[in-house]
């Protein structure tokens, strides 16, 4: 501020030379000079607040500067370096072993099924090791599938393929169209060699190419086989030799042969060395009947045909079984002549009394015909342990 007020007389001297100088100059007027003086004295008054501001703000600039500390340099620290721990041991994981490699199987190579091919489902009738007597007259029938691609058609047929013909005709026709899947029965009608000993006879199909094949792939065959048995002397035709030779029936359908004990279809069995309803073992085989398990059931046995001859006499002894004392049953000697309706020869009815009847009929009114002669047994009312039994039933000749 003393700064301010010592330069301020400084120019107002400055400004009265000047002054001085405009006023002694020649040819200015009085008015001029006024406005001159004026002039120069607002100039030295703008020139004079100009420098008064400059020095406040410089002043204010001293004043600000003194009041901030003056920061001293940091002085250097020496810093000693920390030790860094290192750090703990970790612990690998174990090792886990790799499962074992396990080779991958191959996919199965798809197998082609050939066109021709058959498998075997039963044997319908005659099961292997039937015994049959000398010189009779039998048929064989075959359950087959086709197991192959192709359809057999009627063009196909049954030959025979090796062993004991028999007397089998060979080629047979297929009876119908078989389908990939389906089934179908073939037969053979054979006559048994009349010489005792077992026989077999085997068969396969050939297409209508002529081109043979047989069960599976390896082709094999199937056959017959059969016990031949010589009949008791005087038997011109044995009904227990051959009666898996007999298409037996009930009510509920065709039946096995041999059948199974107890069956409620019914069932036919062989039985050596009979018992009789008073407990006497005979020393002939019979023939176990029962039918269908149901009221007034019924089973028969339909036999092969046989040519009667002049004097030709059914015989037999008709029973129920031992220890059956429920039963109540009748025997019946029927027949056939081809196609014609079933005739009754005789009847008889049965009950467990302890006793048993001996049975002849005369067949000479049936000599020179083929007559496939039936053994049928019925039930009298509810079927309970109908057990018939034909001992030894056969044919004689006089």
């Amino acid at each position: 501020m003393k700064r301010l007020i010592s330069i301020i007389p400084v120019v107002l001297i400055i400004l009265l030379v000047a002054l001085s100088c405009n006023l002694f100059a020649p040819g200015v007027s009085e008015s001029e000079v006024a406005t001159q003086s004026a002039a120069i004295i607002e100039q030295g008054r703008m020139t004079a607040t100009v420098i008064a501001l400059q020095t406040q703000i410089s002043a204010l600039q001293t004043e600000a500067a003194q009041q901030i500390p003056t920061e001293a340099p940091p002085t250097p620290t020496m810093l000693l370096p920390t030790q860094t721990p290192y750090p703990s041991a970790t612990l690998l994981p174990s090792f886990t072993p790799l499962p074992s490699f396990t080779p991958v199987p191959p996919l199965p190579t798809a197998t082609s099924i050939p066109c021709d091919q058959a498998g075997f489902v039963a044997d319908v009738t005659i099961p292997d090791g039937t015994v049959v007597a000398q010189g009779m007259s039998f048929t064989k029938i075959w359950r087959i599938k086709n197991t192959g691609s192709c359809t057999w058609t009627t063009g196909y047929a049954l030959v025979f393929s090796s062993g004991e013909r028999m007397g089998g005709a060979s080629p047979q026709p297929l009876s119908a169209n078989v389908k990939p899947g389906e089934t179908i029965d073939v037969s053979v009608t054979f006559t048994a060699p009349t010489s005792d000993g077992k026989y077999r006879s085997s068969w396969k199909l050939r297409n209508a190419s002529g081109v043979e094949f047989g069960l599976g792939s390896k082709n094999s065959a199937f056959y017959a086989e059969i016990v031949v048995k010589a009949s008791p002397s005087g038997y011109a035709y044995d009904f227990v030799n051959s009666f898996c030779a007999a298409e037996w029936t009930s009510g509920a359908g065709t039946l096995t042969c041999p059948g199974s004990d107890g069956d409620s279809k019914g069932f036919v069995l062989r039985v050596d060395n009979a018992i009789l309803e008073t407990g006497t073992q005979d020393d002939e085989p019979a023939l176990v009947t029962q039918p269908q398990a149901i009221t007034d059931g019924i089973i028969r046995g339909k036999y092969p045909a046989y040519k009667v001859q002049d004097g030709d006499k059914f015989l037999a002894i008709v029973m129920c079984s031992y220890k059956a004392t429920n039963c109540d049953v009748k025997f019946q000697l029927d027949y056939q002549i081809g196609n014609e309706s079933i005739v009754t020869l005789a009847s008889w009815n049965e009950k467990y009394d302890d006793k048993f009847q001996s049975v002849s009929v005369d067949l000479s009114s049936l000599a020179g015909k083929d007559v496939k002669f039936i053994l049928t047994v019925m039930a009298n009312g509810a079927m309970n342990q109908d057990r018939a039994q034909w001992l030894a039933p056969r044919i004689v000749h006089k």
